[in-house]
């Protein structure tokens, strides 16, 4: 680059750098005198050569002046401009990565993880939440449910989990101090993609239980701003039981009430009969009671039931026992029952429903998603008074 300045005689200006790291050094060259406008075109040429990232290792600017004198305040009009020139030609510092954590395909906040135990195998893994949810959607519901009440069990399950990896529910006792295991008859069932495809369904059942997590991704359900213990069972009957009909419990769990439900009696898990000699059901009795008497014929008589029409209370010979107890006994599907008596030494039940009847009901659900409710509203449905929301991050 060269400027011609009308002054007397030439002079010359030499910017040169050490290296491209290290500020540059201004030498004058035979200056008497320098234009200050001169200089600022200089300057102008350099920051333009730097916001361009050309390399610079010497800039030679030569001046052409015929006669000019320098006073004090040129030098130090001259030296504002360097001193700015500075600013531009320091080499920027690299942006610091954020710290934020990354979102990952839309998710709020990292990936959690838990640990869960798997009896079946003797094995404690470390699992992925979302990925954890589909196995056990997989597991405690028919692909083949309507996609809101899928979508319900997802967000049920998912809050189940959380609920124990917090340690609100529940003992780690058992899981040898996993959060959870895949025992449905200690925590909530799993499968994975390999045992369900062999078993129950095929790829597009799969990707139908990966969309109803996927679409209800982070979401729990809380009441009081605390995540609930939301549980559930196959087949109501038509009428959830009460948390405290079922488990020993000092207090009431207001969102684990008796709900009359919709009509669950086309589903597989609805009804079961089943013919007992009297004989057998001594025998089961004895294994709990062996001091029990016992008459020659049949002699069982349900004494009360709970709220929502299950055995409360029921007589078989001299003892007496809750519902509850009589079911585990017989290995019955719930407590809802009819008794009939074909003969002096046999007894035929009837159970409604499948499961201890306490929390959503998964044909309920099924049901309530045929009348158009979303999965929200089967949630509430079941869990009164609760908040669908997502988790807090």
């Amino acid at each position: 680059m060269e400027v011609s300045v009308r002054r007397n005689g030439p002079v010359s200006l030499s910017l040169i750098s050490v290296s491209n790291l290290t500020p540059l050094a201004c030498v004058l060259h035979d200056c008497p005198a320098v234009s200050i406008l001169a200089i600022k075109a200089c300057s102008l040429h350099i920051i333009q050569h730097f916001s361009h990232g050309l390399p610079l290792y010497f800039i030679n600017i030569t001046m052409v002046k015929k006669g000019f004198r320098l006073k004090a305040e040129d030098v130090v009009l001259l030296l504002i401009p360097l001193a700015f020139l500075l600013l531009f030609i320091i080499k920027p510092q690299e942006k610091e990565p954020s710290k934020q954590p990354a979102e990952d395909d839309g998710q709020l906040g990292p990936e959690i993880t838990l640990t869960v135990y798997n009896p079946g195998e003797s094995l404690i893994v470390e699992a992925k939440l979302e990925e954890y949810i589909v196995g056990v959607v997989a597991a405690e519901m028919p692909p083949y449910f309507e996609p809101e009440a899928l979508k319900a069990q997802a967000v049920a399950a998912r809050t189940y989990a959380l609920g124990r990896v917090k340690g609100y529910y529940g003992s780690t006792a058992s899981h040898f101090g996993a959060d959870i295991c895949t025992d449905p008859g200690h925590c909530q069932a799993w499968i994975s993609k390999e045992r369900f495809l062999e078993v129950y369904g095929d790829e597009a059942d799969w990707a139908r239980i990966e969309r109803a997590v996927n679409d209800t991704r982070n979401i729990v359900v809380t009441f009081g701003g605390v995540l609930i213990n939301p549980l559930f069972h196959s087949n109501s009957g038509g009428v959830t039981e009460d948390a405290r009909e079922v488990w020993a419990i000092s207090e009431s769990v207001p969102y684990l009430q008796s709900v009359i439900g919709p009509d669950e009696s086309s589903y597989p898990d609805y009804e079961k009969t089943q013919l007992y000699s009297w004989d057998e059901i001594v025998k089961k009795v004895k294994t709990k009671y062996p001091d029990a008497t016992f008459p020659s014929k049949v002699d069982i008589e349900i004494e009360s039931y709970t709220v929502s029409g299950r055995v409360d209370s029921i007589r078989i010979g001299s003892v007496s026992m809750p519902g509850t107890e009589f079911r585990e006994l017989l290995g019955l599907r719930s407590t809802k029952i009819s008794l009939f008596f074909p003969s002096p030494e046999s007894v035929e039940i009837t159970t409604y429903g499948y499961g201890h009847g306490v929390g959503m009901s998964q044909c309920g659900a099924d049901a309530l998603a045929k009348e158009g409710y979303d999965f929200e509203d089967i949630l509430r449905f079941y869990y009164s008074g609760v908040e669908v929301e997502e988790i807090a991050q």
